[in-house]
């Protein structure tokens, strides 16, 4: 009997400590002198701890009393950038450490894009993000009015609204997994998911369409339609990637049919703004760059080449000045320095700022949250945004060798 009441006691403090440990932050930060090593490891135990979404790394997480006491709940919006981040990043750990720890970890990443799809029960239809729910939460009153309770995953709900960024996290991602991480098959997945992605987009006449069958408000490419001129050459880079690994001969036609018939090509050339300098966007700059390196390195033809060359160009004329208050920007200069081989990277200011790069730190924030009659409520918390860039610009440094590994 006292071996019965024994063990019934060891099991019980084993399920209370199990329930205690997955119920816990993880609350330890990297100082801002640590080594790049140093930091990298405890950004990437925090994401892992506080901001996993059954595969998604959510950019946001809010912690009592805003949040649950629980890892990982937070605005479940923009999963995808986050997310992308994660998977260049481990795609390019693996490729340097070849541990299947870390492939794992990729591919669990990968998964959660799939679920990303999904999730909103329609081929080719990617969420913004996605959460288990038993009913709307509060963060769902911010930002966005364009949450569905999911028809294909019961007891989920998704957001809507795709927008074009997200297109380019997706392809900018999905290619380096592809290169770098993914076994057999998970290249067959990869295809899969661009071929019904961007398949669907060539599909609605290079538009974006929400689940209502309308245009997202930032998914046009439509050559049928006014656009900002980035989005032309978002629309060749998706094409692009999408054939270069389904070889589906669609896109290649898509590809030629947006340059021999609309000129897309001499539109990128105007991708980014040079003056006046209050229309310059950082952002937009991310989403260029990033097109810029996969439409770059599968494309050979001189003369294509060239004109994404020029455009790239028009991109230094801003970049070589460029400040670094977001963790993003010295991404653009490595990945220019894979396009041009100039050694932009060698610069010693440069190599400072990799050295001293930081991630994010917990801060207080109030939260005015519409309520039903018109008014608000505050709700004050602390909430820590992603580091995933951080973790994304180290192991892609490391990678290409733009980061020694004893920093």
């Amino acid at each position: 009997m006292p071996n019965k009441i024994m063990r019934h006691w060891i099991l019980l403090f084993a399920l209370l400590g199990s329930f205690v440990c997955n119920a816990q932050k993880n609350n330890t930060y990297p100082k801002a002198n640590d080594p790049l090593h140093v930091k990298v490891k405890k950004y990437e135990a925090l994401t892992l701890d506080n901001h996993w979404n059954e595969g998604t790394i959510m950019f946001q997480v809010y912690h009592p009393p805003g949040g649950k006491d629980m890892p990982g709940f937070g605005s479940h919006s923009d999963l995808i950038d986050a997310t992308g981040e994660m998977l260049v990043a481990y795609s390019c750990k693996y490729a340097i450490t070849k541990k299947q720890s870390d492939k794992k970890i990729a591919d669990q990443v990968f998964e959660g894009i799939l679920k990303a799809e999904r999730v909103t029960g329609v081929p080719g239809l990617l969420s913004r993000g996605f959460y288990k729910t038993e009913e709307p939460q509060w963060f769902e009153k911010m930002w966005y009015d364009e949450w569905h309770t999911s028809s294909s995953m019961p007891g989920y709900r998704w957001l809507g609204d795709q927008s074009i960024d997200k297109l380019v996290s997706v392809f900018h991602s999905l290619g380096m997994y592809y290169e770098l991480c993914a076994d057999l098959e998970q290249k067959e997945k990869v295809s899969g998911l661009l071929s019904r992605f961007i398949g669907k987009i060539v599909n609605d006449n290079f538009r974006i369409m929400d689940l209502d069958g309308k245009l997202t408000l930032w998914g046009n490419m439509c050559p049928d339609l006014p656009h900002n001129k980035l989005n032309s050459l978002v629309a060749l880079a998706a094409v692009k990637v999408a054939h270069q690994i389904t070889g589906e001969a669609r896109f290649a036609s898509a590809y030629k049919l947006l340059i021999d018939t609309y000129h897309y090509d001499d539109r990128q050339l105007l991708s980014n703004h040079l003056y006046p300098e209050n229309m310059r966007h950082i952002w937009d700059d991310y989403h260029a760059v990033r097109s810029l390196y996969m439409v770059m390195k599968y494309e050979n033809n001189p003369k294509l080449l060239n004109k994404y060359r020029m455009t790239l160009n028009r991109q230094w004329h801003v970049w070589k000045d460029i400040t670094f208050e977001s963790e993003s920007t010295i991404f653009y200069i490595m990945l220019y320095d894979l396009l041009t081989k100039e050694g932009k990277m060698e610069d010693p200011a440069r190599i400072e700022v990799l050295k001293n790069m930081n991630g994010h730190a917990r801060r207080m924030r109030t939260f005015k949250v519409p309520n039903k009659d018109g008014t608000k409520k505050e709700i004050k918390t602390e909430y820590d945004h992603a580091s995933t860039a951080f973790i994304r610009n180290y192991w892609f440094g490391r990678y290409f060798g733009f980061i020694d590994p004893s920093w």
